[in-house]
């Protein structure tokens, strides 16, 4: 296990998911000490934690250890994407299409809000 590597993706991912210490601790069923420590590197975590921090955090194991990159495994690991993901797959071309349109509408309407006014 790259120590270095674990460390930074475990705290970077949590900031990306805006998800604090304590809510991931809550999320993983850990203590947030056990979060800090993982995060600051005093502490490795063991094989099962990782598997729930991977789970908390939607990302793959392998990513955590640096082995990987981020990519479409990461995606399915967020329960309700991949529900979603199964059932467009069943959608007609224009529902298809209309999603699309709500996804881009999405995406501007969370860049609009985080830029200042």
């Amino acid at each position: 296990m790259e120590k270095d590597k674990v460390v930074s993706r475990i705290k970077q991912r949590r900031r990306e998911l805006k998800m604090t210490q304590t809510e991931l601790a809550k999320v993983a069923n850990l203590t947030p000490a056990a979060i800090s420590q993982f995060e600051s590197g005093t502490r490795k975590p063991s094989f099962n934690t990782l598997s729930s921090l991977s789970d908390a955090l939607r990302v793959t194991t392998d990513y955590l250890l640096g082995k990987e990159e981020r990519r479409y495994d990461d995606l399915l690991a967020d329960p309700k994407v991949s529900i979603m993901f199964r059932g467009m797959m069943e959608f007609t071309e224009k529902d298809k299409d209309t999603l699309y349109e709500f996804y881009e509408f999405l995406k501007t309407k969370a860049t609009s809000e985080t830029e200042p006014s």
